[in-house]
Protein backbone atom coordinates (compact mmCIF):
# COMPACT_ATOMS: atom_id res chain seq x y z
CA UNK A 1 0.00 0.00 0.00
CA UNK A 2 2.76 2.39 0.83
CA UNK A 3 4.11 2.07 -2.47
CA UNK A 4 1.06 2.75 -4.50
CA UNK A 5 1.14 6.03 -2.36
CA UNK A 6 4.32 6.76 -3.50
CA UNK A 7 3.42 6.03 -6.93
CA UNK A 8 0.16 7.87 -7.32
CA UNK A 9 1.91 10.77 -5.73
CA UNK A 10 4.84 10.72 -8.46
CA UNK A 11 2.43 10.91 -11.22
CA UNK A 12 0.39 13.56 -9.50
CA UNK A 13 4.19 15.35 -9.18
CA UNK A 14 4.90 14.69 -12.69
CA UNK A 15 1.33 16.21 -14.19
CA UNK A 16 1.37 19.14 -12.71
CA UNK A 17 5.07 19.87 -13.65
CA UNK A 18 4.09 19.23 -17.41
CA UNK A 19 0.92 21.19 -17.07
CA UNK A 20 2.67 23.97 -15.61
CA UNK A 21 5.58 23.63 -18.64
CA UNK A 22 2.83 23.27 -21.12
CA UNK A 23 0.76 25.82 -20.21
CA UNK A 24 2.46 28.14 -18.20
CA UNK A 25 5.17 28.89 -20.96
CA UNK A 26 7.36 30.58 -18.74
CA UNK A 27 4.66 33.81 -17.74
CA UNK A 28 5.54 33.34 -13.92
CA UNK A 29 8.97 33.96 -14.68
CA UNK A 30 10.56 37.57 -13.97
CA UNK A 31 13.46 37.20 -15.97
CA UNK A 32 11.67 35.86 -19.34
CA UNK A 33 12.25 39.24 -22.15
CA UNK A 34 9.83 39.14 -24.68
CA UNK A 35 10.00 40.44 -28.32
CA UNK A 36 7.27 43.38 -27.98
CA UNK A 37 9.07 44.50 -24.29
CA UNK A 38 12.38 46.20 -27.05
CA UNK A 39 9.61 47.69 -28.78
CA UNK A 40 8.93 49.14 -25.35
CA UNK A 41 10.54 52.61 -24.85
CA UNK A 42 12.98 52.60 -21.83
CA UNK A 43 13.21 54.66 -19.00
CA UNK A 44 14.08 58.63 -19.30
CA UNK A 45 16.97 58.51 -17.23
CA UNK A 46 18.49 55.78 -19.78
CA UNK A 47 17.29 58.06 -22.95
CA UNK A 48 19.19 60.90 -20.96
CA UNK A 49 22.20 58.73 -20.52
CA UNK A 50 22.40 57.23 -24.29
CA UNK A 51 21.87 61.29 -25.68
CA UNK A 52 24.71 62.23 -23.70
CA UNK A 53 26.69 59.59 -24.78
CA UNK A 54 25.93 60.59 -28.36
CA UNK A 55 27.25 63.96 -27.88
CA UNK A 56 30.91 62.65 -26.30
CA UNK A 57 33.93 62.24 -28.01
CA UNK A 58 36.24 59.58 -27.28
CA UNK A 59 39.75 59.17 -29.31
CA UNK A 60 39.45 55.20 -29.27
CA UNK A 61 43.28 55.10 -29.78
CA UNK A 62 43.90 56.03 -26.31
CA UNK A 63 43.18 52.51 -24.14
CA UNK A 64 41.18 54.93 -21.24
CA UNK A 65 38.96 56.06 -23.31
CA UNK A 66 38.14 52.56 -25.10
CA UNK A 67 37.47 51.28 -21.88
CA UNK A 68 35.55 53.81 -20.57
CA UNK A 69 33.15 53.47 -24.00
CA UNK A 70 32.97 50.14 -23.26
CA UNK A 71 32.12 50.11 -19.72
CA UNK A 72 29.27 52.83 -20.72
CA UNK A 73 27.72 50.70 -23.11
CA UNK A 74 27.55 47.64 -21.08
CA UNK A 75 26.08 49.92 -17.66
CA UNK A 76 23.33 50.58 -20.77
CA UNK A 77 22.63 48.01 -22.12
CA UNK A 78 22.35 46.11 -18.26
CA UNK A 79 19.74 49.30 -17.63
CA UNK A 80 17.81 48.61 -20.49
CA UNK A 81 17.65 44.45 -19.31
CA UNK A 82 16.53 46.00 -16.16
CA UNK A 83 14.65 47.93 -17.51
CA UNK A 84 12.61 45.34 -19.17
CA UNK A 85 12.61 43.27 -16.50
CA UNK A 86 10.83 45.83 -14.13
CA UNK A 87 13.55 45.69 -12.09
CA UNK A 88 14.12 49.79 -10.85
CA UNK A 89 16.67 49.55 -8.46
CA UNK A 90 19.02 47.80 -10.90
CA UNK A 91 17.91 49.91 -13.55
CA UNK A 92 18.58 53.19 -11.32
CA UNK A 93 21.86 51.64 -10.11
CA UNK A 94 23.23 51.09 -13.97
CA UNK A 95 22.47 54.56 -14.87
CA UNK A 96 23.95 55.85 -12.19
CA UNK A 97 27.21 53.62 -12.78
CA UNK A 98 27.25 55.25 -16.82
CA UNK A 99 26.16 59.15 -15.26
CA UNK A 100 29.75 58.44 -13.21
CA UNK A 101 31.76 57.28 -15.75
CA UNK A 102 30.32 59.94 -18.24
CA UNK A 103 31.20 62.75 -15.95
CA UNK A 104 34.84 61.13 -15.22
CA UNK A 105 35.21 61.07 -18.55
CA UNK A 106 34.15 64.33 -19.19
CA UNK A 107 36.59 66.06 -16.40
CA UNK A 108 38.98 63.73 -17.39
CA UNK A 109 38.55 65.47 -21.17
CA UNK A 110 38.59 68.93 -20.17
CA UNK A 111 42.20 68.61 -18.15
CA UNK A 112 43.47 67.12 -21.34
CA UNK A 113 42.77 70.15 -23.02
CA UNK A 114 43.34 72.44 -20.96
CA UNK A 115 47.07 70.92 -20.36
CA UNK A 116 47.05 70.54 -24.13
CA UNK A 117 46.01 74.19 -24.73
CA UNK A 118 48.85 75.44 -21.87
CA UNK A 119 51.44 73.47 -23.72
CA UNK A 120 50.14 75.08 -27.28
CA UNK A 121 50.52 78.59 -25.65
CA UNK A 122 54.09 77.85 -24.21
CA UNK A 123 55.09 76.35 -27.75
CA UNK A 124 53.80 79.59 -29.18
CA UNK A 125 55.23 82.36 -26.75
Amino acid sequence: MNVLKWVYSGIVVTLVIALVGMFGQGKLSVSRATADDAERPVHMDIQKVERNLSLVEFDLSKKAHLLRKTRLEYYIAQAKQADVRGWKFKRDEFVERAENILSHHLTQYAHEAQQNAQTYTAQAI
